[in-house]
């Protein structure tokens, strides 16, 4: 039996025994997981032998219900399960975009105290489960050089303090300096944005971290707009674009693959997806299956939504409003004459 196959049913057979705080008899374990009693005794020898500590209790009859106990990882009011504590271990990789911030490193800390605690060599164990899913990342930033630029923000942001900020500007290709009261950090597709209020601009402003060169904390201090929250501000926003006017309703049609790939996902909160019936020609019936997907949507920011339209080619049409066609349409023929010759 391959390696792989024996880490995860181990895994399984830990789960198995500490969530079922009564206990399971061997016979239920061995059919549950389609092997034989001696294959689950041989797998309770491992674990143990690794510092699980696995324990039965005997009913009257001598028929053993084999469990975890309940308390076994437990730490004041935070309590976690074996496994969980593992899973944490396993997927600390998740968290690399965030690596060389005050986050990842709160989470280093976690994961320390985790691994003083869980049974000896039962992370090497069970490495090979972490080679099952791979996280694929492009473009990934290193924020090491700007953890304390993230810090003063972050703590400036809790505290609401006023900050001075120099900015480089990527579009204008300059710097400039100004106060700004931000109101927290939004990390989107890999990259750290802060959000909050420009007084060079007298208004919401988003700046990419990457891009701060100098922060420095003043003795003023804000207060958030009324109401504000960080997610209903980019409610209206396909990115981390800010929403500029009120949402407009988008229909979009999608065909051949393309159209079952934008199925698969939720990529706006706001979208409708309705499939629409094949479309009959003067010499052929319209087909069973349907053909083309329209997806509507509720924005107020479309700048990156046309973008990732435009990367679909020609199998992805916007249908309405009649002016952000015509703005599309304008826009391809623009980018069509760059490849005339």
């Amino acid at each position: 039996m391959a390696r792989g196959e024996q880490l995860q049913r181990q895994w399984n057979l830990l789960i198995t025994l500490q969530t079922r705080g009564e206990g399971v008899p061997l016979r239920q374990l061995a059919q549950d997981f389609g092997v034989s009693e001696r294959t689950i005794q041989r797998d309770f020898e491992v674990l143990e032998e690794l510092g699980f500590p696995i324990e039965f209790n005997e009913d009257d009859y001598g028929k053993r219900f084999w469990r975890l106990p309940a308390d076994f990882f437990q730490s004041g009011p935070l309590v976690l399960g074996l496994t969980e504590a593992i899973s944490l271990h396993l997927a600390s990789h998740l968290f690399d975009p965030l690596a060389g911030t005050h986050f990842a490193d709160g989470l280093r800390s976690i994961l320390k105290k985790i691994r003083a605690q869980l049974p000896e060599r039962s992370l090497d164990h069970f490495r090979g489960l972490d080679q099952t899913i791979y996280v694929r990342r492009t473009g990934m930033t290193d924020y090491s050089a700007h953890a304390e630029t993230i810090h003063t923000l972050s703590d400036a942001a809790q505290t609401q303090h006023t900050v001075e900020i120099t900015y480089r500007a990527l579009w204008r290709g300059d710097a400039y300096t100004t106060r700004y009261d931000p109101y927290g950090l939004v990390l989107y597709d890999g990259d750290l944005f802060l959000v909050g209020h420009s007084h060079r601009a007298a208004g919401l402003r988003i700046f990419k971290v990457t891009r701060i060169t100098g922060v420095t904390t003043t003795e003023h201090t804000f207060r958030r707009p009324p109401g504000f929250s960080l997610e209903e501000n980019f409610r209206a926003s396909f990115g981390i674009f800010q929403p500029t006017g009120e949402p407009v309703e988008i229909g979009v049609r999608f065909r051949g693959p393309v159209a079952a790939l934008v199925e698969e996902r939720v990529w706006h909160e706001s979208q409708r997806l309705e499939w629409l019936p094949g479309e009959q020609t003067l010499f052929e019936s319209a087909p069973e299956e349907p053909d083309a997907l329209l997806a509507t949507f509720r924005l107020a920011n479309l700048v990156e939504f046309k973008r990732w339209i435009k990367g679909y080619g020609d199998m992805a049409e916007i249908v309405r409003p009649a002016w952000l066609r015509d703005e599309m349409r304008a826009e391809l023929l623009a980018a069509a004459r760059q490849y005339q010759t």
